[in-house]
């Protein structure tokens, strides 16, 4: 099923009002720390014993599981050879699902990077960059899954063609279904973490940053 997210509408442009701040966070429920933890994405189960005791998915094969696939590494995820040579790679990366995990984008070298889940998948890079999460907040990385921007916000939209990023700080997931980040102050910063719309409460910031996609 796919994900109501702004980015993908067909007209480039989001519903005015309320039904904006519906959309602003979709994925919020299947992206932010405590959610992960409450699916279990994130938590050591389903483990088995070797090198590689995390189980995984192929991302556009969902119904097979494949065993000793990958380990946690730092903050990241190393994939186990025998499946990076089976997976299938674009501009250098291949899509892939831990089940404790979620979503990650996958080097040719086995290192993987665990990001936001948008349609059942990794999020998509926009301007080169991809969302993840560092130290509980969002990040940003590049394809070759370096970090580029790390960032104090608790949520935050891809950059769009004018170098720029809608994020909030103290927005949280209202737990319903489809999920909404409420909440917090928005801010817009571009590509350096500058703020160049000061962070405030209401809907200003969503205006100017969905009125010009």
């Amino acid at each position: 099923m796919r994900l109501p997210f702004p980015e993908d509408r067909p007209s480039g442009r989001p519903a005015p009002g309320r039904r904006v701040a519906v959309l602003v966070a979709v994925l919020a429920a299947l992206a932010t720390p405590a959610a992960l933890a409450a699916t279990g994405q994130g938590a050591p189960t389903g483990r088995t014993e070797g090198p590689y005791p995390l189980a995984c998915h192929y991302v556009r094969r969902e119904l097979d599981r494949f065993e000793a696939c990958a380990r946690r590494e730092g903050g990241m995820v190393r994939v186990a050879p025998a499946h990076v040579a089976r997976m299938t790679f674009d501009r250098g990366l291949a899509e892939l699902r831990v089940p404790t995990i979620g979503c990650l984008w996958v080097r040719r070298d086995g290192l993987a990077l665990p990001v936001f889940t948008l349609d059942n998948g990794p999020d998509p890079f926009e301007q080169g960059l991809v969302r993840s999460w560092r130290d509980g907040k969002v990040a940003f990385y590049d394809r070759r899954l370096r970090l580029v921007l790390a960032t104090p916000y608790d949520w935050a939209f891809p950059f769009d063609a004018s170098g720029e990023s809608l994020v909030c700080e103290g927005c949280r997931p209202d737990g319903r279904e489809p999920a909404s980040m409420v909440g917090g102050r928005w801010g817009i910063i571009d590509r350096t973490g500058r703020l160049i719309l000061p962070l405030a409460e209401g809907g200003a910031a969503a205006d100017r940053f969905f009125g010009r996609r």
